[in-house]
């Protein structure tokens, strides 16, 4: 830290709330370059130097308070709730910080504290995200503040993803042993891959049988999927439309035509599972039941990683495992190939 020479000029190197920063003094002569860097260093005291925006005046509350009115309105209930959770851990501990003082130091201790708490990695995670989310929103929409600390600080390293999926006769004697309406609510998540949530938003105007899809605007990511039927969804749905009740836009509703809970549902689910024999099944498990069938199958990623509604591939990844029986196959036919081949030099040469 201090004054460096770069070619013929002075510059202030100096940390600003954990930043690294080098600014040009503007001369060649060091006695000058001093006089310019002590005042600099008073000026950095005062905040008044390097520009911040309002992050010297907004707090960590005024931000989070501003983007859960703005921003989170944005997301599913689901993410709305998820960042109402979080915030119960970060005000506390970032609350009444102003913007300009939040250190990735201060950030840093912060995951310790939660670890020290018993928190997972993923709600650490989640954590750390909504408020890099909101730095972000800071940044760029309201002009707040320059810097996001929240992007220098690394998240915790996730365990090895879950992927639990059924043989085909597991998921029939599971669909067998479930009552109406959780069976089919079973098979349409076994043959559609979506969440419990959005199965259990699914309305009418969503189901459009002269192009065989099912359109999901309100994602857990907030992007819209396209879902093809397969037939066996397809039959279940016209099943399900001749008996649909005028009063409800619901699918799958109570008896006074309101959206099922998903506390019931998934209660009803532990239930079926256990009479089906099924170990250490939940209803999420559905989900990667309906990829790794795909995949085994013969479906690339990508493809599975649309489907999901995934924006990235790194959660379909988590199915490559599965690829290897169909690598396995796909690379035997040069096998087949070699026989041919062997099969006609064989010929030839009789022919010779």
């Amino acid at each position: 830290m201090g004054l460096i020479k770069r070619g013929q000029k002075w510059y202030v190197q100096l940390r600003d709330n954990g930043r690294l920063v080098r600014q040009s003094t503007g001369t060649h002569i060091k006695k000058v370059a001093q006089e310019i860097e002590a005042k600099i260093k008073m000026e950095l005291v005062e905040g008044k130097y390097f520009d911040k925006g309002q992050g010297n005046k907004k707090t960590f509350r005024d931000m989070v308070e501003k983007y859960m009115t703005e921003e989170a309105v944005k997301k599913a209930a689901k993410s709305k709730l998820r960042d109402e959770v979080s915030l119960k851990h970060l005000l506390p501990v970032f609350g009444d910080k102003y913007l300009s003082q939040i250190t990735p130091n201060m950030i840093t201790s912060y995951k310790l504290k939660r670890r020290q708490e018993g928190a997972s990695a993923s709600s650490i995670n989640k954590e750390l995200a909504f408020s890099k989310h909101a730095f972000n929103i800071a940044i760029k929409v309201w002009g707040w503040i320059k810097d996001n600390p929240f992007v220098r600080v690394p998240l915790e390293k996730m365990p090895s993803g879950r992927v639990k999926y059924l043989q085909d006769d597991e998921f029939e004697r599971l669909c067998a042993v479930c009552n109406e309406p959780l069976r089919s609510i079973v098979i349409l998540a076994g043959h559609t891959g979506l969440r419990q949530d959005n199965l259990l938003s699914l309305t009418w105007k969503q189901i459009d049988f002269r192009n065989e899809t099912i359109n999901v605007e309100h994602t857990k990511n907030g992007q819209p999927i396209c879902i093809p039927m397969t037939q066996t969804a397809k039959n279940l749905l016209l099943e399900l439309s001749k008996v649909k009740r005028i009063d409800t836009p619901y699918i799958f509703y109570t008896s006074a035509g309101k959206k099922l809970c998903n506390t019931l549902v998934s209660r009803w689910f532990r239930q079926a599972s256990k009479r089906a024999g099924l170990e250490d099944f939940r209803f999420h498990d559905l989900r990667h039941h309906f990829a790794s069938m795909l995949v085994q199958k013969g479906a690339d990623l990508y493809t599975v990683q649309k489907l999901l509604g995934h924006q990235t591939s790194e959660m379909a990844r988590r199915y490559s495992h599965l690829t290897n029986t169909n690598l396995r196959s796909v690379i035997n036919l040069l096998d087949n190939k070699e026989s041919e081949f062997k099969a006609q030099i064989g010929h030839s040469e009789q022919v010779v």
